[in-house]
């Protein structure tokens, strides 16, 4: 018989340890005439294999989450080329936001970003993003996320804003970093600060005169009073079907 070596030892070891009583569904066999060294060996590879994958998806979910904050942060902070950076150098790579428009191209994105996501002096603008639901394709390549996001701002001495709806997000994963391919938010309340929400609500937002979209929205909405719900990337976990308003 040809001696065993050493990865080999070291691998049929592993192996044992995954067979112990932990992972209770595997039957513990130790007759070579039943399963051999070579198939015990298929297994232990298919289980690693398994796990790696499973980790790496874990790492990736984790990887989008801290782009995502880090995004909502920078833009809270008034860094829009901070925030731009998160974005994937390639031409799709876009922005949207309530009904000005999309923006297409890194360069596009940061003119807007400049435009919209600057701070003035006395101008406060709070947006934590809450809620994440984050699909990572089984490539490990791209993603989709839902996020929600309550956005308080305005300006020091004047009536303020809230602002409320869930972004609808792609990632990309470029030379082993992910980032943001397209950035979408459905402004589904904006409203003064001194009415509420229940009593003053305003107008979503518009294209920008002096800064026009490349396209124009990809979906056209009214936010609070009248009721609209974006569409979700992901079918329900249990009943596997798509969700929708069906009212």
């Amino acid at each position: 018989m040809t001696p065993m070596s050493p990865a080999r030892a070291f691998a049929l070891a592993a192996l044992a340890t995954l067979s112990s009583p932990v992972w209770s569904g595997d039957p513990v066999i130790s007759d070579n005439r039943i399963l051999t060294d070579e198939r015990r060996m298929a297994i232990l590879e298919t289980k690693l294999s398994s796990l790696r994958m499973q980790v790496g998806l874990l790492e990736d979910r984790r990887a989008i989450e801290r782009l995502q904050q880090a995004y909502t942060h920078y833009l809270s902070a008034g860094r829009p080329r901070d925030a731009a950076a998160l974005f994937s150098d390639g031409s799709e790579a876009s922005i949207e936001f309530a009904q000005m428009g999309v923006y297409v191209g890194k360069a596009r994105i940061e003119a807007f970003l400049a435009r919209w996501g600057t701070l003035a002096p006395g101008q406060a603008r709070e947006m934590p993003t809450l809620q994440g639901v984050v699909t990572v394709a089984p490539d490990g390549r791209t993603a989709k996320a839902r996020w929600r996001s309550i956005v308080m701002g305005g300006l020091h001495g004047q009536d303020g804003e809230w602002m409320e709806g869930p972004y609808e997000n792609e990632y990309v994963k470029e030379n082993g970093v992910w980032k943001i391919r397209t950035r979408h938010w459905f402004t589904t309340i904006r409203a003064s600060y001194d009415k509420g929400w229940h009593r003053g609500a305003l107008p979503i937002e518009g294209p920008l005169a002096d800064l026009p979209p490349d396209r124009a929205p990809s979906i056209v909405y009214s936010p609070f009073p009248k009721f609209f719900l974006p569409p979700y990337h992901y079918a329900n976990p249990v009943t596997g079907k798509p969700v929708g308003w069906d009212r």
